[in-house]
């Protein structure tokens, strides 16, 4: 007997258990004030996970209108089936928790961050547990014991009673893990690869929208750059200079002007802010946002892909504190596709990056020491 391919069914467990995480991290660290999202980004991620709640709900329906069936029909009556779907039971109102929790939040409701961290961390454990369970119950039964033609019969009969949101479902579980997605696109045909071709970009930006921060950085792909320079200042000044966003128009010269954005108000991971900048007589406005804040040590932000700017660049900066002052290194890291690269080089950008970058450590070099030189003999 040819094995039944669950690729498609194991990929919604890793779409599953990778957002669930994420929304728990996201949660506990909100609930703990490590970070504050700005109405927009609320609005966003209510959205987002409202879209994730119900298709785990569809899923957890299937399971048990559809998949379980086909199950007991082959193997009878069967303890550890009954069991997972009574885990739908608990499984389910923790998620309306969530939905309700977001809600608050929109509302302004300090309480709902406690409310949603709670129920987003048992949420994601309870998940855990049971799709650990799930699949080693019901992986080996259909291996075993149902045909590929059987599940395809089960499968377009639950697609046809319970119709997905393919525009959402397909990019989200695609994400989630690169080997089993690889798998899925393979038997899934043109119209999948159709779908995700035309989805896949809009679902990136809204889960930066809803996760700033959190959502998947963009992988590097042609161009870096790296500046250092040694400052007279212990790390800890050197740190609210460089993450003190508003003042990299006095050092950058090509950066003339960043404004927190978005409610935000200072460096926390998820904070936005749009930076203004000009070179060669063009000008342009990008929505960026903090990834790391980690006073005296590092602090990094990345450009978000919106609209006519199809790029992303991580900019950070790591301090050190070495014998008389901080080192201070700035890296960049640019992720774009070929249009954009051809661009960097026509423009010569790629080979000024550097010396930019440079000139922007000694002006804050420069700044900063005529500071504390101005401290010394005020003192």
């Amino acid at each position: 007997m040819t094995m039944t391919d669950q690729s498609g069914y194991l990929l919604m467990h890793a779409a599953i258990r990778g957002e669930l995480a994420r929304l728990a991290e996201f949660a506990v660290s909100l609930n703990e004030g490590r970070r504050r999202p700005g109405p927009r980004q609320l609005a966003a991620l209510r959205a987002h996970v409202g879209d994730v709640i119900d298709a785990i709900h569809h899923h957890h329906v299937g399971e048990d209108d559809f998949l379980w069936p086909m199950l007991l029909e082959a193997t009878g009556p069967s303890p550890e089936l009954d069991a997972l779907s009574g885990d739908h039971g608990e499984l389910d109102p923790l998620m309306d928790l969530i939905r309700s929790a977001l809600d608050g939040l929109m509302n302004g409701d300090q309480n709902a961050k406690a409310q949603l961290a709670d129920a987003a961390v048992r949420l994601r454990d309870l998940m855990v547990e049971h799709l650990a369970e799930e699949e080693a119950v019901v992986v080996p039964i259909v291996a075993d014991r149902i045909t590929p033609a059987r599940h395809a019969a089960m499968e377009r009969a639950m697609r046809k009673a319970l119709p997905v949101r393919m525009g959402f479902v397909v990019p989200w579980v695609m994400a989630a893990d690169a080997d089993l997605a690889g798998r899925v696109l393979r038997t899934g045909g043109l119209p999948l690869r159709l779908i995700l071709a035309a989805t896949g970009g809009r679902y990136a930006r809204r889960l930066q929208d809803a996760y700033a921060d959190l959502a998947p950085a963009e992988p590097v792909v042609a161009m870096s750059a790296r500046a250092e320079v040694v400052i007279a200042a212990p790390p800890a000044e050197v740190y609210a200079a460089v993450a003190d966003v508003t003042r990299m128009g006095r050092w950058s010269p090509e950066c003339y002007r960043c404004e927190w954005d978005d409610a935000a108000t200072g460096p926390v991971p998820g904070a936005r802010f749009r930076g203004s900048s000009r070179s060669g007589g063009v000008s342009w406005t990008r929505e960026c946002v903090v990834t790391v804040a980690e006073p005296g040590a590092e602090f990094a932000f990345r450009t978000l892909r919106r609209g006519r700017f199809p790029d992303s660049t991580t900019w950070r900066f790591v301090l050190t504190a070495v014998p008389g002052g901080t080192r201070l290194v700035q890296t960049m890291a640019l992720s774009a596709g070929r249009g954009v690269l051809t661009f960097e080089r026509v423009s010569g950008r790629d080979r000024a990056m550097p010396q930019a970058m440079a000139a922007t450590l000694e002006r804050i070099r420069a700044d900063l020491s005529a500071r504390a030189e101005a401290k010394t003999t005020a003192g």
